[in-house]
């Protein structure tokens, strides 16, 4: 309706019709239309402080400590088991057969034996003998194989520190070659 124009029909149809119409409100892409009063700067500062440190209870902090704690411990290991002296040492000990890789199995089968056979004084001297004799041959073994590996050692790596390597050779000569870890990369008897 004009105040100095004539009154038009049209115009006045179309007008009342936009009104009942709901009117979209233009939003950025990808945003709700605000329906809430802005925050304080303090409720918002607060918001972010939440985002950043959030409030866990006793549980949820020790749970997420604990996965912090795994998550180093692993990159540790990881970061020690690819030093090439260990890798070396693995790869000497995963392609070589040894007396020792059978010695858990062994000493199983001689304690059932010495209790199965308890009775007989005889057969339970026997396999004590025998379990002495597999620890023997287990030293002798182990022995050699730690001369073998320092001599690899100062061939391939010369300024390389053997420390701390000869409880991890025993213990990884004494695992079956499929329950070790890391997995071994070499077969028996192939070279490294």
């Amino acid at each position: 309706m004009g105040l100095f124009r004539p009154y038009d029909q049209k115009t006045q149809d179309s007008q009342t019709a936009s009104a009942t119409e709901p009117v979209a409100v233009a939003t950025p892409a990808g945003t709700a239309p605000k329906n809430r009063p802005t925050p304080t700067r303090q409720q918002a500062q607060a918001a972010r402080m939440d985002a950043l440190h959030p409030k866990l209870t006793k549980r949820q902090a020790s749970a997420q400590d604990r996965a912090a704690a795994d998550k180093k411990r692993a990159a540790q290991m990881q970061a020690d088991d690819n030093l090439p002296e260990r890798v070396l040492l693995r790869n000497y000990v995963d392609s070589r057969l040894s007396v020792v890789q059978f010695i858990l199995p062994l000493m199983l089968i001689a304690m059932a034996g010495t209790m199965a056979f308890a009775k007989l004084p005889v057969m339970t001297a026997a396999l004590t003998i025998f379990l002495y004799v597999i620890v023997f041959a287990c030293i002798v073994t182990c022995w050699l194989f730690w001369q073998g590996y320092k001599r690899q050692l100062a061939d391939r790596l010369p300024h390389a520190s053997s420390k701390g390597l000869m409880m991890m050779m025993v213990t990884r000569m004494m695992m079956i070659p499929r329950m070790r870890q890391p997995k071994p990369v070499v077969k028996r008897g192939e070279a490294y």
